[in-house]
Parts: structure tokens; sequence; C-alpha cells
């Protein structure tokens, strides 16, 4: 299955070692996961900005990334789809790259549910469907 993980989750899961950091290891290990140049760059500046981490292991982890998902190029998504811009490239990236799912902790994209053929799901909601205990 191929899986777009927003900024938020990947985030959270370098930040803790809670629920986000174990799905995305499990998307890592069993799924295809397509990020865009836009989540990467989001995830390196709140992981600056936010969590305080250094440049140097910021640029380790780009580079992890990198290493281990499809960095794709988003397809366009008209500006009336969704009213935070910031997300229309992680919509665009689903669509051009024909993910099942983008996971995302993102309460507005949460609400939307569904782009084209792409649902939209919380780390909770992927972990229970992947049949993973809840206790995380």
């Amino acid at each position: 299955m191929r899986l777009v993980i927003d900024s938020n989750v990947i985030i959270a899961a370098f930040a803790v070692r809670g629920l986000c950091h174990a799905v995305f290891e499990y998307c890592l290990e069993s799924h295809d996961v397509v990020l865009c140049e836009s989540i990467l760059g989001e995830v390196k500046k709140n992981l600056r900005k936010k969590i305080k981490v250094p440049d140097r292991i910021i640029e380790e982890i780009d580079v992890f990334l990198r290493d281990s998902a499809v960095v794709d190029k988003p397809a366009k998504v008209p500006g009336d789809v969704f009213r935070d811009k910031t997300d229309l490239d992680v919509l665009g990236v689903a669509a051009s790259s024909g993910a099942s799912y983008i996971v995302t902790g993102d309460k507005a994209l949460l609400a939307l549910k569904r782009y084209k053929d792409t649902g939209i799901i919380s780390p909770r909601g992927l972990w229970e469907l992947a049949g993973k205990k809840a206790d995380r």
C-alpha cells in the first residue's frame, strides 16, 4: 500500500516514542511511503522551530526520509478544494502517487475524509486498520 505521511506525524515520530513513532516505523517497514518537497520542508522547519532539534540532526533526518521514502511531485490541486493552502501539496502528492491513505493528525484534513481515491486517516486509525494493538 502507498501512504502519504503528513509532516505532523513525522515530527511527532521523531519527537517522542509514542503512537506516531510506532505508526511511522510500521509504514516504513510494511508499505511504500510517499512524500513531497513541501512535506520535507515543513518537517525541517518545525523540527527546528518547535522541537529545537540541532541543524546537524535535522539534516540527518532529511537524508533518512529521502532514503526511506519516494519523493514525488504533487499534482496540481485547485485552491477551492481545501481552505488550508499549505496542505494542497499533501493532497496533490496523494493524487499523483495513487496513495491509498494520507496519514495525518491535522483535524481539518481528517474532516475531509477522502480526496479523490485516497482516504484520510489518523495515525490511530491506521494502527487499528493494520490490526495492531491500540495500547500505544
